[in-house]
């Protein structure tokens, strides 16, 4: 579990953004990013360009105007005579010189600076809208781009992000080009055909090893009991022997445990009604004996409520969270068992008064057993029994969790879903 928590939250990382941007959006800003920084240095490129033209032509006009001005021709290339103005010949009603507009050089030159000037504008601003919408065009298409292979990565982030030991079966297999992306979703299957075949060996391991335990136990049991039973047992080895039975005890809750764990990580095979209230009275029937024992009450409260499951992981369930109840209790404490329908959910609660709790939800943890209180208590479990609750809770689609009860004790919660 751990393996395979470490490696989705590596995967996890390297797809999260740190800045809050999508990859997809990030590589269309990109792509948009350099069009326009390409389309910038060219208009600048276009600008200097036509800004040495102009300039280039407005002195050649400029040196026309001056040589008409000073009367000499302009150049052509050699070496030309002085310029003698022919006298214009004056149509008929004609004004006269003394009433036209004098074009003079200044005038001249102002108009083609004027001109050099409203060119360079036109060209700017036509320019800059061009840029302007073959840019947003390029963002788009950059956006579109990027969105084929980054749905490919999406699957890949989805089911990392649902993965669970339960569906280590399921793979990617990307399509699509052989690219980086398909070699990351290659990648990703390999890495799921291993957890998946790390997690069934661990399993298969568990459930022979405590299958071939539970015969040497059963051995060990018979060989105390039918002395004991025969009376044929020295008082003084009866302690012994007393001892040796709870070790053997032990054992056996420590084995069923395991496989009830190995059994309910593999799934639910086949599924049935099951009223939780018949099972829960069952359950508290059962630890009637130890409660009174023990001094605690034990109070079952339950409404008729069916959830789909296995008949006999529901079972060992409620008798678990009971059994647990019972167990860690203090003499004139109480046991709660409620099953109650509301909202389309179905919730077991049992509630017990005890030691002061620190942390609830280390205790689903395998062989967790709580604190001192807990751990020395005259009947300590194994330390799997709200691990196979959980478990078992998990294989049903169901939530287990567990609070401090204030004033000592615990409230364990169980939701499944439908009812």
């Amino acid at each position: 579990m751990a393996t395979e928590e470490r490696a989705r939250r590596q995967v996890l990382s390297r797809l999260v953004l740190p800045s809050g941007l999508t990859l997809r959006t990030r590589l269309a800003l990109v792509y948009t990013g350099v069009f326009l920084l390409g389309g910038a240095v060219l208009l600048v490129v276009n600008y200097g360009l036509v800004a040495a033209s102009l300039e280039h032509r407005s002195l050649d006009l400029t040196a026309t105007v001056e040589g008409v001005a000073a009367g000499t021709a302009p150049s052509t290339g050699e070496a030309a005579g002085p310029f003698t103005p022919v006298e214009p010949v004056e149509p008929a009603g004609a004004a006269r010189p003394s009433e036209a507009m004098p074009v003079t050089e200044t005038v001249l030159l102002d108009v083609v600076a004027d001109y050099r000037s409203a060119v360079l504008s036109d060209m700017v601003l036509n320019s800059v809208l061009v840029l302007v919408g073959v840019t947003a065009l390029a963002a788009l298409a950059g956006w579109l781009i990027a969105g084929r292979p980054m749905r490919r990565l999406h699957r890949v982030t989805e089911t990392a992000r649902t993965l669970s030991e339960r569906d280590l079966h399921s793979r990617l297999a990307l399509t699509g080009p052989d690219d980086e992306f398909r070699e990351l979703g290659d990648t990703f299957d390999g890495m799921l055909a291993r957890l998946e075949g790390a997690f069934e060996s661990q399993r298969r391991f568990v459930a022979n090893a405590s299958h071939e335990l539970r015969t040497p136990l059963a051995v060990q049991r018979a060989a105390l009991e039918v002395p004991l039973a025969q009376d044929r047992v020295p008082d003084d080895l009866l302690p012994a022997f007393a001892r040796v039975l709870d070790s053997v005890g032990r054992s056996e809750e420590l084995i069923t445990g395991l496989l009830l764990l190995a059994r309910s990580d593999r799934g639910l095979t086949r599924t049935e009604a099951v009223d939780l209230a018949e099972t829960a009275r069952e359950a508290a029937g059962l630890q009637e004996e130890a409660a009174g024992a023990d001094g605690v009450g034990l109070h079952v409260d339950t409404e008729p409520a069916e959830v789909a499951g296995d008949p006999v992981l529901l079972a060992h369930l409620v008798r678990n969270l009971v059994d647990n109840a019972v167990r860690y209790n203090v003499p004139g404490g109480w046991v709660r068992v409620r099953v109650r329908t509301a909202a389309g959910r179905t919730v077991l609660k049992v509630t017990n008064t005890g030691p002061e709790v620190g942390s609830a939800d280390v205790l689903f943890e395998p062989f967790h057993r709580g604190d001192a209180a807990r751990l020395h208590a005259e009947r300590s479990g194994s330390g799997l029994g709200l691990s196979v609750v959980r478990s078992i809770a998990s294989a049903h689609g169901a939530t287990a969790t567990a609070r401090p009860r204030p004033g000592g004790g615990l409230v364990a919660t169980v939701g499944f879903p439908g009812g």
